[in-house]
Formats: structure tokens, C-alpha cells, sequence
């Protein structure tokens, strides 16, 4: 027998001082003699007190022992007692649930996870009841569902509620984990199980450094599935409108598998291909696909198994973004090679005569004139009047050479010409804050400028001149300036269909941290590391993130399932299936119930006995008066 609430000596203690304290109440106790006279005439004068005397013995002992019996039984109730073992403390448990993304495929009218819910309901019905269970749910990540608790209902319904996650299982990091949760009371240790199917990636596949207490429930189903692992598009070099497509096919079973593979654009169809693939294989098609407009891509695969949440992909793809620049000019065929020949610019031509400060553009070119007000949107303005420059110019030359470009800002980046001599440029005096993008001797020749919200460049000189319009510099010069100003133009972008979980980018060595952002669907920054040419990054549930860098961003739709390539074996020795069930119920039974009651009933006997209403007990005038009376029948008889 063991306590739950008092020890045995402080059982005794309590129960030694209450059993004091009522029999000094029956010795103590002080009552006025009962005498029953036929007349109050010859009594004594009431101012007469009557003598009192304390009792020297116990007048109603029965009355007291039943007291004392009742008494007991209920500070032994508040004791707790219970029939079982002396040591109930129990011990600790951790029920690891595989709930990667393969648990959701199906075996018959079941998914694997429902084989490894009932596998960890039937371990949880084992344990002695004293014991206290954890349940860890198990994907990329291990995630604690609940607390060490004694009550079981709580553990069985957050088995009830478990679901299959997105990611693939990494059981090694939900073995650390459970260790970890048990050895904070290591002397309450019990096992670690692991219930599911546990299909991990192959450098887990051997994994031998488990958990000595560790127990498997394993859940077997159906290892055959052909899945998408990547789908990757970008605009073709050689024609912007253009994506070019590139698919990963994954054969994860062990016979040869054949599928088809077809591609829909806007639900028409864009691609199709047929398969061949070995067992655990991966295969790759490549598709090409004309399209300016944005919309939703669906890669899928006409293949039927057991896992068909990989046999889908839907990806949207961004339209072709065009910057539509406004040039006023009354030689168009200066610029026109420089502006128009970019199949992301949209070019419009006019003269100055109709120049319309307040014209709808991404970018205003003026072409050697000054307008009364300047344009509400980004311009350029090639070698403007003195007058009307919004940079000061200092003076005009002759025959300037151009001798240094400012490599350091984004304007002059790739930028190496020097033996360039200009028929005439203007040198200006720049303002605080301006950018020198080229010099002369003199002075700058070319100036950059942000300022609210509105970016503006000037030339000293004109570009589609002799001098610079047979230069490779020109062309280049241009393409900076235009994505200086509109960078979402001609940023570079690539959209990925992958799985959930880490995803490796392979960057420059040289990247700086600090001009790379990774930013989810939300537009919040996710944390990220770079090291040795290779940005890491987790996600561990379906969405898009967008990876930027200067002007090449990466878009990821982690929308496919993290299917791990093979099934962990477990070492020979660890135990494996239902343990025995404990005879816990019989032998940890309260008695505090039944104490509780038996203590109640004694003191009710013993008020309904002994207490001042005396309804069972019989009083002698009641018998003495009808006996008589029969004697004298009998005698006269």
C-alpha cells in the first residue's frame, strides 16, 4: 500500500493527535445532575449553586470508540491511500509520431499514419497508468504536441489530431530531441518509440546511434511512387519571351516505372513527354514555351500510386515586365539603337514640341533641350542647355577626353573604356549627394542623382555621337542606368517549383550577405546563411519565397511534398511492437473513497446513538412502565 497525499508516520501523527483531543473532550466534558422530584417546595434556594465535578471516567466508551474508528477513517481518506506498489511515481515516456509528408500515402482505405496512430494507441494502453507519456510529432523538425502527462485522454487526442506535414522525416534530429526531453528527470527514464514508417533521406538509411531504450512500432505500406522533385524556369538568354522549362522526375520504387509527363499554360496544354525510369532513379525533361503574358504553369504526371500529392506542380509564372520610356528628341535614329533594341523597353518617340511634364512613363528622356518644368517621373537628360541644366555646368569643351569611370557605384559597374576623346562635353559642378559616374580632367562629365523619389542622370555629352556610338561602353552605360532606375524590369527572375524544407542556392563566393534578401510570401525576411558559394534556407511549410540579389531574383514555390529517398533500417537489437500490458489497474486501486464513506457513517451512527436526539436509543422509563404493568395483569389474573 502507498500514500498519495501523507506519509505513514504523518498518517499516524495526525491521526494520534485528533484521537487525544476527543478523549480529553469525554474526560473534560462538565453536565449538571438530572434529579426528578414531585415538588420544587422543599428544594433549595437556587441562589444555591450545585456542585460540579469533573468526569473521571468515560460514561459512553462505545460512543467514543466509534468516534475514534470514524475519525480515523477519514484522515485516512485524506491520506490517500492506494493498494499497489510503494513506489508510484511512475516513468516518463516519449511517443515519437512520424508525420512527414510519406505518411500521408494510402494503404487501401488507410493512410500510413493512420497504422502508426492506432500503433501508438495501443503502445499508450500498455503503460501503466502512474507513467507519464510525451508525444512528439516527427517531419524535418520535432515538434513537442504535448507536455509529460499523466493523463492519457490528452495524449490519445493529440494522436487523434495529428496530421501529415509537408516536409520529409529527419529521424535523427527527433532521437536527439527525445533524449534530451527524458534525461531531464533520469531517474523516472522509460522508453523512446517511434511509431510510422520512417522513410528518411539515404545518409540516415544506416542510422545505428539510437536511443538505448528505444522501441519501433513500424508501419509498412506500399513503397511504390513516382513523384515530381523540381521544376525549374527561366527567361532564355537568347529570347526574354521565352521560358525554358526543366523537370525532375523521381522513380522512388524498386521495379521500372513508365509515365507521362504533360505541361498546361493558362489550361492550355504546353508540353508533353514520355518516361522511362529505373528504380530509384531521377529523370530530367526539358520543355521551351513562348509566353508574355503571366499565368499559372501545371506540371503533372498521368502515373497512379499510393503517393499522389508529388504527381502535381502549379507554378505562377510573373509576366514579361516592360519599362516604357517617353524620348523627346528631333533625331530619334541617335537613340533609337541605344533604348529601343531592349525587348524590355517599351519606346516612345516624340519631339519637344509636345513634351507633357506630367506624360505617363517609367522614365523621360530629353535630347539636348530644357523644359519649363521638369518631368514628374525618372529622366535623363542628354547634354542640356546651360541655362536650364539641373546640374550646374561649369563650362563647355572641345575635344575632352574621357578619362575615368566611377567601378565603384552601380552606374559605372563593368565599365573600362578611357581612350575615348568627345567632340564636346559639358564639365559640371555636382551638388552634395550627387553620383560621378564619369570625369574629364576637367571635371565630371556624367552625374547621377536620387532625390524625392525621383532619379535623374546627366550627360555632359551625347551617346549616339561618333565618338561613343561605336563604343561596346555605350550600350553597357545604358543598361546600368536603366536598371538603376527601374531595377524590377530588368531584374533577372527564375521561379522554382521544389520541396518544403532546406533549400540550397548556389551564389558568388564574393556575395556580400548584406545585399541578399530572403523574403516569404508575406514579404517578411526569413533568416538565411552563405557559406563557400552555397545560401541556405528553411521553410518547413508550403509557400513562395523570393530570393534577392541585386538584380537576379530567385522565386520558390515550395509547394511539393519532401518525399526522403529510403527506408530506415533498425538496428537488430532494438525492441519491436506492443509491449506486455500492465496489470496497473488492480494494482493501484484508491481506497480513499471507501474510507471516506465508512468515516461518515460512524459518526452519523453515533449521532443518531448517542448524540442528544437519541432516536435509536431506548430509555428505561419506556421499558420499566409497560413491564410493570404486565406483572400486575398477570398477578390479578
Amino acid at each position: 500500500m502507498s500514500f498519495l497525499n501523507l506519509s505513514l508516520g504523518e498518517l499516524l501523527g495526525l491521526v494520534g493527535a485528533i484521537s487525544a483531543g476527543v478523549v480529553a473532550l469525554y474526560l473534560l466534558d462538565r453536565s449538571k445532575r438530572r434529579q426528578i422530584v414531585p415538588t420544587l417546595r422543599f428544594w433549595i434556594d437556587a441562589d444555591v449553586r450545585t456542585e460540579l465535578k469533573h468526569r473521571r471516567r468515560i460514561q459512553q466508551p462505545l460512543s467514543l470508540l466509534l468516534e475514534l474508528l470514524s475519525l480515523f477513517f477519514l484522515v485516512a481518506a485524506i491520506a490517500g491511500p492506494r493498494l499497489g506498489l510503494i513506489d508510484g511515481a511512475g516513468r516518463n515516456h516519449v511517443i515519437v509520431l512520424d508525420t512527414s509528408a510519406w505518411m500521408g500515402s494510402r494503404v487501401g482505405r488507410l493512410t500510413l499514419l493512420d497504422e502508426a496512430k492506432d500503433s501508438a494507441r495501443a503502445y499508450l494502453k500498455s503503460v501503466p497508468r502512474r507513467d507519464r507519456v510525451m508525444l512528439v510529432r516527427a517531419d524535418a523538425l520535432a515538434t513537442p504536441a504535448t507536455a509529460f502527462e499523466s493523463n492519457h485522454a490528452v495524449i490519445e487526442e493529440a494522436i487523434r489530431r495529428s496530421q501529415p506535414g509537408a516536409s520529409a522525416l529527419n529521424l535523427d534530429r527527433a532521437f536527439e530531441y527525445a533524449q534530451r526531453a527524458i534525461k531531464l528527470q533520469p531517474e523516472r527514464a522509460g522508453e523512446i518509440v517511434f511509431a510510422g514508417a520512417g522513410r528518411v533521406p539515404e545518409e540516415q538509411v544506416t542510422l545505428a546511434d539510437v536511443p538505448a531504450n528505444l522501441r519501433v512500432l513500424a508501419s509498412n505500406g506500399a513503397q511504390e511512387n513516382v513523384g515530381l522533385r523540381k521544376v525549374g524556369l527561366r527567361r532564355s538568354p537568347g529570347a526574354p519571351d521565352t521560358w525554358d522549362i526543366f523537370v525532375a522526375v523521381r522513380n522512388y520504387g524498386t521495379r521500372a516505372r513508365e509515365v507521362d509527363l504533360a505541361l498546361q499554360f493558362a489550361k492550355s496544354p504546353a508540353g508533353e513527354k514520355h518516361l522511362r525510369l529505373k528504380p530509384n532513379s531521377e529523370e530530367q525533361a526539358q520543355f521551351s514555351y513562348r509566353a508574355k503574358a503571366g499565368g499559372f504553369l501545371e506540371v503533372r504526371l498521368n502515373s497512379r500510386d499510393a503517393f499522389p500529392q508529388d504527381d502535381r506542380a502549379l507554378i505562377e509564372l510573373p509576366p514579361q515586365a516592360a519599362a516604357k520610356i517617353v524620348v523627346y528628341t528631333k533625331e530619334p535614329a541617335l537613340l533609337r539603337p541605344l533604348i529601343a533594341a531592349n525587348v524590355q523597353v517599351d519606346a516612345v518617340f516624340d519631339t519637344p514640341d509636345h513634351y507633357d511634364p506630367a506624360v505617363k512613363a517609367d522614365v523621360v528622356v530629353l535630347d539636348r533641350f530644357a523644359p519649363p518644368a521638369p518631368p514628374q517621373a525618372s529622366s535623363i537628360w542628354i547634354a542640356p542647355p546651360s541655362t536650364g541644366s539641373p546640374v550646374p555646368v561649369r563650362e563647355t569643351r572641345n575635344g575632352v577626353h574621357l578619362e575615368k569611370w566611377n567601378a565603384d557605384s552601380e552606374l559605372g559597374a563593368g565599365l573600362r573604356t578611357q581612350e575615348v576623346v568627345l567632340e564636346s562635353a559639358e564639365i559640371f559642378s555636382p551638388e552634395p549627394g550627387d553620383i560621378t559616374v564619369a570625369e574629364s580632367a576637367g571635371g565630371p562629365i556624367l552625374i547621377a542623382r536620387d532625390k524625392n523619389n525621383r532619379k535623374q542622370v546627366i550627360f555632359g555629352f551625347h551617346p549616339g555621337f561618333a565618338s561613343m556610338r561605336y563604343q561596346i561602353t555605350t550600350p553597357l552605360l545604358m543598361a546600368n542606368i536603366l536598371k538603376w532606375m527601374v531595377p524590377g524590369v530588368f531584374r533577372q527572375t527564375e521561379v522554382q517549383a521544389g520541396t518544403v524544407g532546406t533549400v540550397n542556392v548556389a551564389v558568388d563566393k564574393n556575395l556580400d550577405p548584406a545585399t541578399v534578401r530572403v523574403l516569404d510570401e508575406n514579404q517578411r525576411p526569413l533568416p538565411f546563411t552563405i557559406d563557400q558559394g552555397n545560401l541556405r534556407f528553411f521553410s518547413g511549410a508550403p509557400g513562395t519565397v523570393s530570393v534577392v540579389m541585386g538584380d537576379r531574383e530567385l522565386v520558390y514555390s515550395l509547394a511539393l511534398p519532401d518525399v526522403a529517398e529510403a527506408l530506415w533500417k533498425p538496428p537488430a537489437n532494438v525492441r519491436r511492437g506492443i509491449p506486455r500490458a500492465a496489470l496497473d489497474g488492480a494494482l493501484q486501486t484508491d481506497l480513499w473513497p471507501w474510507l471516506a464513506v465508512i468515516g461518515g457513517i460512524g459518526l452519523l451512527l453515533d449521532w443518531l446513538m448517542f448524540g442528544r436526539s437519541r432516536i435509536f436509543r431506548l430509555r428505561p422509563s419506556k421499558i420499566s412502565v409497560p413491564l410493570a404493568s404486565r406483572l400486575r395483569q398477570r398477578k390479578a389474573s
